[in-house]
């Protein structure tokens, strides 16, 4: 049912959760999992591996340490495989972009549980993802406690 699954990974603990929740329901279909992180679009092509060597989280992880977190947590779940891509431009362009061409059964994306009046400032790239994508998407929503809204 789930064979390519599609996660939006940003560095945030509420992307964290949601590739948490995409190798639970990826190791229950034996599915693929494709990990998608965006990139400002810069002037220059810069190479998604050499970026993924810079520090990317609050405590100072790389992309390429946390993949390969991903990728062990992966394994133990019994996940067939985890492929990163590196897309450009603004985010939910260029996620939907490559949604459009590149079909995934499913999309798992997290949330911080804005207000109303928060996403419409600032945007929401889960109601975005949800409303556009080609494939059903699962927005993860942050705990309780610890939603935007809350504070």
């Amino acid at each position: 049912m789930f064979e390519r699954v599609f996660v939006a990974f940003d560095g945030s603990p509420e992307s964290r959760r949601a590739c948490q929740v995409a190798l639970e329901i990826a190791s229950k279909f034996q599915s693929t999992v494709t990990v998608g992180t965006v990139h400002p679009e810069s002037r220059e092509a810069t190479d998604g591996h050499l970026e993924s060597l810079v520090p990317f989280d609050a405590e100072g992880n790389s992309l390429s340490v946390l993949l390969e977190r991903f990728r062990a947590a992966g394994a133990k779940l019994g996940v067939r495989s985890i492929e990163p891509v590196f897309l450009q431009g603004e985010v939910v362009p260029a996620i939907l972009e490559y949604l459009a061409s590149h079909p995934h059964d499913l999309a798992v994306t997290g949330s911080r549980g804005l207000t109303r009046g928060q996403r419409l400032l600032l945007g929401s790239v889960s109601a975005s993802l949800v409303g556009d994508a080609p494939c059903p998407v699962l927005v993860v929503r942050a705990p309780r406690g610890r939603r935007a809204s809350s504070r």
